[in-house]
């Protein structure tokens, strides 16, 4: 990796993090929590698995500074050894290709059913990720650079849509608060491992920041953001449309944009509006994992970086075709959060302990005082 080519600034990161965080979660989540909670408490839990999420960054920001300027493929190899270390990767690697698989599938599921019901839906994803590649071989820096443009966009234009909600909103529905205790709230956590999942890519792109100290504030910002937005959603949803209600709407998000309209504006129905707008948002979210995982395989093997980003084409199209339907899609979601759970958590404590305990930083080299 040349760093002096793919360095990317604050602003970027905390563009980038914010993106990999805001993706089709915003579609499933409020039906999982209702599903999982059953109770007007739905956003105690996204809190909850929104301050979790900042704890397991602040780990994953203390290992990365620990060697700098490397990423979790090199540095890992050096905490645990050549041959584990390239069995993390390799899972990474994996795991980084099942998100943005996932991504794409959904990206695909929602363009069939709301604009393009009679197209196969091979052909949109096709379309999708060849579109994708032609960023991805640019590198690191013409990706940031676009998601910090369209990233703000697409959140204000969220936003404005969500909060229009409020013409429907009624202030019961959330109540009573922790009416069957915190029992439910505790069941509703699961639900955010995928939604929150996408911090764990810090562990490779902290090695790119110009300013790395800065990792911190990147890690406060860039979730901020998205658990605000979800926060929002989940509370607006819930206002707006029921917790029994949500429960059995495929997409609530839609269910609740059809419920309100405006007359005399530009737009008097946004479900297109927000549809194309999050799409390009789902967009951007695989052109992270995309990302993470050709560099991760280029680090592992003689390939360079756009060698294996034309590789991994074929599999993300084979992962995407995995689930048969909807219902598969929300197990293969489960599975992505449970892994999600252990990159950005349990690998990065373990790897953190090791580290202080053999007392290494950069370079494999042991700090002063051994």
């Amino acid at each position: 990796m040349k760093l002096g080519t793919n360095q990317i600034t604050t602003n970027q990161m905390i563009a980038l993090l914010s993106s990999a965080l805001i993706a089709v979660g915003i579609f499933t989540l409020p039906r999982n929590l209702a599903i999982k909670v059953g109770t007007p408490d739905l956003w105690i839990s996204t809190l909850i698995g929104g301050v979790f999420s900042y704890l397991t960054c602040l780990i994953i920001v203390t290992l990365c500074l620990r060697f700098k300027q490397l990423t979790f493929f090199q540095f890992n190899k050096l905490i645990v050894g050549k041959w584990l270390g390239m069995l993390l990767s390799a899972a990474f690697i994996g795991y980084a290709l099942l998100i943005g698989s996932f991504e794409i599938r959904s990206m695909g599921e929602l363009t069939q059913f709301y604009l393009l019901e009679d197209t196969p839906i091979c052909v949109i994803m096709i379309s999708m990720y060849w579109v994708a590649i032609y960023l991805l071989t640019g590198g690191i820096n013409p990706i940031a650079r676009l998601i910090e443009l369209l990233t703000p966009l697409t959140i204000c234009i969220f936003i404005l849509v969500i909060v229009l909600g409020i013409k429907v909103f009624e202030l019961n529905n959330l109540r009573p608060v922790l009416g069957l205790g915190i029992s439910p709230v505790l069941k509703g956590l699961t639900p955010t491992f995928l939604t929150f999942s996408g911090a764990e890519f810090l562990l490779v792109f902290i090695a790119m920041m110009q300013k790395p100290k800065e990792a911190k504030r990147v890690a406060l910002i860039g979730l901020a953001i998205p658990v605000s937005i979800y926060l929002l959603a989940v509370v607006i949803m819930t206002g707006g449309l029921s917790v029994e209600r949500m429960k059995h709407e495929k997409w609530p998000t839609f269910a609740l944009i059809q419920e309100y309209e405006y007359r005399g504006v530009l737009f008097e129905r946004f479900e297109s509006l927000f549809l194309v707008v999050w799409l390009i948002q789902m967009f951007l979210t695989y052109i992270v994992c995309h990302y993470v995982a050709a560099e991760g395989v280029a680090t592992l093997t003689r390939l360079s970086y756009k060698q294996a980003s034309y590789m991994l084409l074929a599999a993300v199209y084979f992962i995407c075709l995995i689930p048969s339907d909807l219902n598969q899609l929300e197990k293969m979601g489960t599975i992505i959060g449970w892994t999600s759970f252990a990159f950005s958590f349990i690998v990065p404590s373990l790897l953190l302990l090791i580290a202080l305990m053999r007392r290494l930083k950069r370079d494999g080299e042991q700090e002063s005082g051994t």
